[in-house]
């Protein structure tokens, strides 16, 4: 992997005068730089995952039988290969920053800090092509199988001298390796402008979610304070989407997060008693009425007893995550391996104090539990009356998780988009549902011996005259799904946030705006392939195939549009971006062809989540598509007859359309959302 990472620099195109220096259009040279794989493809990505977590998770099989299982495996397999992305993408952000420091103290890129007089000249380094840098790392590491035996290497570089050779080419093809898939400016996905197919949207925003450690170095303003600390890229990204909300902060609250200025005290408290003491969210309410005006002794009683408070419950410090995290043995491998390869790494190394902060993170909280010993009695006397009842939905509402804690470092964003509108659509279904009940109920009521066989007639037909109520915002939020779901994948085509593979997870309308990015991405697809067929023929047109070549062009003019292949511009593959998906609740009808075309730009996994109980989208969705709900029913309540996609019933967990906010996280563990 580390080997691939450094070979997935983006070669600049050459100009035409360095063409004629180095061979023509069809030289071996162009070639290769024609296969060059940039940044960190999705499709790699999978494939490594895949190779790793099957190796891994067979090993686990034989040593921890008997308490481990097949799912178990397999997801904490995954969590390890995560776990050594993380270490390797630390590693490379650490040599990044080193080199560009030397570069700017010394003026050359060498990592030790080495003058212009080094054992190479600089025209000599700038020289060096991909396709040789190839030939040279990539034998070594073909013998040795990477890190299977690290010493195997060290021992035919000494033989051979290939080490300065490696050496050489590992640091001229780091730094912009590194910038190419961690991308320039901070690395972070913003939105790109609104284009004249995205005149209709109001708002659409692409968020980066940052970690509650991160906010605590916040001033009173919310400014971030200034820190020393190197913040880590990930090398993969996860982009999350709300489609259905109650209140702004459902955008990040379903995602294992915690909402940014979430001053609801009574909800802070808690989804802190959720993770520390659940028994006592009944008593929530009671305790912040004997707590009232004193809320800050409150929460720090919580921080010297359990080292978090309320406000500051995430991250988690414990978690799948944890639980496969790279033992010492493991990251020193890697370090050794950086080291073998030529490339320095400092001797107090990233490791150690990942270690360190790893150990202070997973320090157990006290003995005494404040909340059930201290803050609630513990005693009941004669006549007290039961706890009171939660209802379900809220109950699980206030259930804190954390999402990198379960799915490793991978970089969280969430998409705010007409907010407005969403809870307009909220508010106008509550009361749709109030409506409907106690119309129906009061017409059925007034029937005697034919109420059972009105209420099957006069239900249906009120249903059609009340669903006025929100079928205008309904249609609007239909149509501006589509649109954010073209201006997302215009943001991901467009990104200057490096090269790395996204994943996508949304529900209800969310679900429907990542459909419409596929969309997009597979019709940018089409263009690129285009574009690379017409670059191809250009290339055999010079060579002794310039018949075949021409005959082949002549063909292709006839079935595409040229002028558009020539007018675009990618600086990546479209189908190379994204790698798995999740929608839940999708408010969407799709044939098979589209599913076809969709299924061709993810490389990993496409996982559609149904509810057979979600009677909204079932009326809402057939009122206004009478026609085409016949063949091809809302995916949000029906599985999805398409080759490639999976398919979850989870009527289980959600029993009706709003419920899909308060069940992201069990539906993510039900489907092994992540794994291979």
């Amino acid at each position: 992997m580390f080997r691939f990472l450094l070979l997935s620099g983006e070669e600049k195109p050459k100009k035409q005068n360095d063409k004629k220096k180095n061979g023509s259009v069809g030289s071996v040279d162009s070639e290769l730089e024609k296969m060059t794989i940039v940044g960190y493809d999705s499709r790699v990505r999978y494939a490594f995952k895949y190779l790793t977590v099957s190796i891994l998770s067979y090993w686990e099989l034989n040593e921890h039988s008997e308490f481990m299982t097949y799912p178990s495996a397999i997801a904490y397999s995954t969590r390890k290969f995560e776990a050594l992305e993380e270490g390797i993408a630390l590693r490379l952000s650490i040599l990044q920053q080193q080199m560009m420091d030397n570069k700017n103290r010394n003026g050359t890129s060498a990592l030790s800090g080495q003058k212009k007089e080094s054992t190479m000249k600089q025209n000599d380094i700038r020289g060096l092509k991909v396709g040789g840098a190839g030939v040279a790392a990539g034998t070594l590491f073909a013998i040795t199988g990477g890190l299977a035996a690290p010493a195997i290497v060290g021992g035919i570089a000494a033989i051979t001298g290939a080490s300065s050779a490696v050496a050489v080419v590992a640091t001229v093809l780091l730094l912009p390796a590194a910038t190419t898939i961690f991308g320039v400016g901070g690395g972070t996905l913003v939105a790109s402008k609104m284009s004249k197919r995205t005149a209709g949207l109001e708002e659409f925003d692409i968020v980066k979610l940052s970690s509650d450690a991160d906010d605590a170095g916040k001033d009173e303003d919310g400014d971030k304070k200034e820190s020393k600390t190197i913040t880590t890229p990930g090398l993969s990204r996860t982009v999350c989407i709300s489609g259905w909300l109650k209140d702004k902060h459902d955008f990040q609250r379903p995602f294992g997060t915690t909402p940014s200025k979430l001053d609801d005290n009574h909800e802070l408290f808690c989804r802190f008693c959720s993770v520390y003491q659940p028994d006592v969210i009944p008593e929530c309410g009671n305790i912040l009425k004997e707590w009232q005006g004193k809320e800050d002794e409150l929460w720090g009683m919580c921080k010297s007893s359990y080292g978090k408070d309320p406000s500051s419950l995430l991250p988690l410090t414990s978690g799948p995550r944890y639980d496969a995290k790279l033992i010492e043995s493991e990251m020193k491998a890697v370090d050794d391996l950086i080291r073998i390869i030529g490339l320095p790494f400092p001797e107090q190394s990233a490791n150690q104090s990942s270690v360190k902060q790893t150990q202070e993170q997973m320090d157990l909280p006290p003995t005494v539990n404040l909340l059930s010993d201290g803050l609630v009695s513990t005693t009941k006397e004669e006549g007290d009356e039961p706890k009171k009842k939660i209802n379900d939905t809220v109950l699980r509402s206030y259930k804190a998780w954390d999402f990198h804690a379960t799915y490793g470092s991978t970089e969280l964003y969430i998409i705010e988009w007409e907010t407005e509108l969403l809870m307009e659509l909220y508010n106008s279904s509550k009361e749709f549902q109030k409506d409907l009940a106690k119309k129906a109920a009061g017409e059925v009521a007034k029937k005697t011996a034919l109420a059972s066989l009105m209420a099957a007639v006069f239900v249906p037909s009120l249903i059609l005259s009340l669903s006025n109520i929100i079928d205008e915002k309904w249609t609007l939020a239909t149509e501006r799904a589509d649109e954010a779901g073209v201006l997302l994948a215009q943001s991901l085509l467009n990104s200057t946030a490096g090269h790395r593979p996204v994943s996508l997870i949304g529900f209800s309308f969310g679900g429907r705006m990542i459909i419409s990015c596929l969309k997009e991405l597979a019709r940018n697809q089409v263009i690129w392939e285009r574009h690379r067929e017409m670059k191809e023929t250009n290339v055999m047109s010079g060579s002794t195939l310039s018949k075949a070549a021409s005959f082949r062009k002549s063909l292709s003019s006839m079935s595409i549009k040229q002028n558009e292949a020539k007018e675009v511009e990618f600086s990546r593959e479209p189908a190379s971006i994204v790698e798995d998906v999740v929608i839940m609740g999708t408010v969407a009808s799709v044939n098979a062809s589209t599913w076809v075309n969709t299924r061709s730009v993810v490389s990993g996994r496409i996982v559609n989540c149904y509810s057979t109980k979600d009677m909204i989208l079932a009326l809402m969705y057939r009122s206004k598509n009478l026609t085409t709900t016949v063949l091809n029913p809302p995916v949000g309540i029906s599985s999805v007859k398409a080759p490639g996609v999976e398919n979850y019933d989870v009527s289980h967990l959600v029993s009706g359309h709003g419920e899909y906010a308060v069940a992201v996280r069990e539906i993510l563990q039900l489907v092994g959302y992540n794994n291979p």
